[in-house]
């Protein structure tokens, strides 16, 4: 047996022993009268013995022992409240819920002023949802322990759960005229008026704080974002006015005015606070990038408030340390701005750091293709990303346009029937390479696939003036299926009767058929729209008019 329990037993024994004695109270002659010495009788001591024994059966994790024992001592004295308590706590564990009740309210009934049975019993029924037993309970305690604040708060919390908030507001009130006003419960005062859309009502509560507490400023800014939320928007400035008046170092102040400006569609001073709040130290970048990308929408940021959007991204970026976090944020924004040279070199930053991103490297490789006199330092890119991640089909495309431009067609289309591959479902893609394909097949003689290229192209893009006015003219060229090539340049002059080579193509097509007359008319008609005529114009012109003798 434990220590501990035998030397409980052994005093249990000298008081028992002491007990054989008078049963008399015997008073003292001092003015101090010593406590009457209660006679405790052998059953007591047994069942108390019991209850001990029953407790270390079960701290030693002998449940069924202990449960034997408890049922034991109850037999002999089913008014010991304890041993029910005790049961109550052992069925909880095991989450014996009804068991637990049961055994809960006998010991409560039992001993109605013994606090731990009562907090155990509310718990319980909290537990249940049985919120109007477990309000009983607590009003019982919170009236025996009027000074213990923290069963006021539980008492509330049952309220809530009730959906009794009215109930609860009360309970708040009962503790404020103990204590005084608080923030605690003034807010939490606050939430619930919320909730029941009394929103008159909130204010008042944090009128109240700040009344209470005129030198903080935190209050000022509740107030100003309840009246934001009104719709109220003169009194939410008069509050953000006072907090700027009484600490224009607040950290968020700013942020607080511009989205106050932005409200009432004075977007300049929007723009203006912000600045100024994004140009303090007292946020991190971090935050800043988060105030900013959230304050405007995508459509604003990157449409209609794109100028101040920008600049302020500018402003947060440039007082940062760590501009290698926030690159891909910044490459994006630069991107769009058209800077390309600039966010070439954010993303690079970035993928210093992390290079497992093929969307980064295809960022990086359309900004490097918008560069003027790049082609080299392009195509060494696209072969590294080729390598990196074989199955994408957008460096394939650049590096074949590259040798396209170096008239190395038989290498371009090595590409692109590579790159083919890996096209999928990305329609616009898949033009291109269809575009591109039908050019370097025609340039390298192989004429069956260009026109085959060319013929499923124009099938999903029936209107592409520039494809149709190639197409046709390369038929005109080798004097194969002029009709068709009539037609297609036809579409392009009905669409663009100015347009100079469309003029020419068609004017040459009629050359090629024979009809020289209007040959003559169309040439002549490219060669005066045009301000700078290519020879190829003059010599097709030639051609005609020697023709027309």
């Amino acid at each position: 047996m434990n220590k501990v329990y035998v030397v409980v037993l052994v005093a249990l024994i000298i008081i028992l022993q002491g007990c054989t004695g008078s049963k008399k109270q015997v008073e003292t002659t001092s003015k101090y009268k010593r406590k009457p010495i209660v006679e405790v009788s052998l059953e007591r001591l047994n069942n108390d013995a019991l209850l001990i024994d029953a407790k270390m059966q079960n701290e030693l994790g002998n449940d069924s022992e202990a449960w034997k024992l408890y049922h034991k001592l109850l037999k002999s004295d089913s008014t010991y409240a304890v041993a029910y308590y005790e049961l109550a706590l052992m069925c909880y564990s095991l989450r014996m819920n009804d068991s637990s009740l049961y055994y809960g309210e006998k010991a409560y009934s039992l001993e109605p002023d013994n606090v731990w049975y009562a907090l155990f019993l509310a718990d319980v029924y909290k537990m249940l949802s049985r919120y109007d037993d477990a309000i009983k309970v607590w009003e019982t305690v919170v009236k025996q322990y009027p000074e213990e604040l923290e069963y006021y708060y539980e008492l509330a919390n049952v309220y809530i759960a009730n959906n009794q908030p009215n109930k609860a507001i009360g309970v708040y009130n009962r503790i404020e005229k103990r204590i005084g006003v608080s923030e605690a419960i003034s807010l939490q005062k606050k939430k619930i008026w919320e909730s029941l859309n009394k929103n008159d009502k909130a204010i008042a509560e944090v009128e109240k704080l700040a009344g209470a507490f005129p030198a903080d400023n935190k209050y000022n800014l509740i107030l100003a974002e309840l009246f934001m939320a009104k719709k109220d928007y003169n009194k939410a400035y008069f509050y953000y006015n006072k907090v700027l008046t009484r600490d224009p170092d607040d950290k968020y102040i700013h942020i607080s005015l511009a989205n106050y400006y932005k409200c009432v569609d004075e977007h300049d001073k929007a723009y203006d606070e912000l600045k100024k709040g994004f140009e303090s130290n007292s946020l991190t970048t971090n935050e800043k990038i988060q105030i900013l990308t959230t304050f405007y929408t995508s459509e604003e940021f990157y449409g209609k408030y794109s100028k101040y959007a920008y600049d302020l991204t500018d402003v947060v970026l440039k007082n940062s340390n760590d501009t290698v976090t926030y690159a891909l944020f910044y490459g994006d924004v630069l991107m769009r701005r058209g800077q390309y040279k600039e966010a070439a070199h954010q993303l690079n930053n970035y993928l210093l750091k992390d290079s497992s991103n093929y969307d980064i490297w295809e960022a990086l490789l359309i900004c490097e293709s918008e560069l003027k006199n790049n082609d080299d330092r392009l195509q060494i890119l696209c072969k590294r990303v080729i390598n990196l991640f074989p199955i994408y089909p957008l460096p394939y495309y650049l590096n074949a346009f590259i040798l396209y431009q170096k008239d190395d067609y038989g290498e371009a289309l090595h590409n692109l029937e590579e790159g083919e591959a890996w096209i999928g479902d990305n329609k616009y893609l898949r033009d291109e390479f269809m575009s591109l394909m039908a050019e370097c097949y025609y340039r390298v003689g192989d004429y069956k696939k260009a026109y085959n290229s060319f013929d499923k192209f124009l099938e999903n893009n029936p209107d592409n003036l520039g494809m149709l006015n190639n197409y046709s003219y390369y038929l005109s060229e080798r004097n194969e299926q002029l009709e068709k090539a009539e037609q297609m340049s036809l579409k392009t002059i009905e669409a663009e009767p100015e347009n100079a080579t469309f003029l020419d193509t068609y004017g040459w097509i009629m050359y090629k058929m024979g009809r020289y007359k209007e040959a003559e008319k169309y040439i002549r008609k490219a060669i005066d729209n045009d301000k700078t005529p290519s020879a190829t114009l003059y010599m097709h012109y030639g051609d005609v008019m020697d023709k027309l003798n």
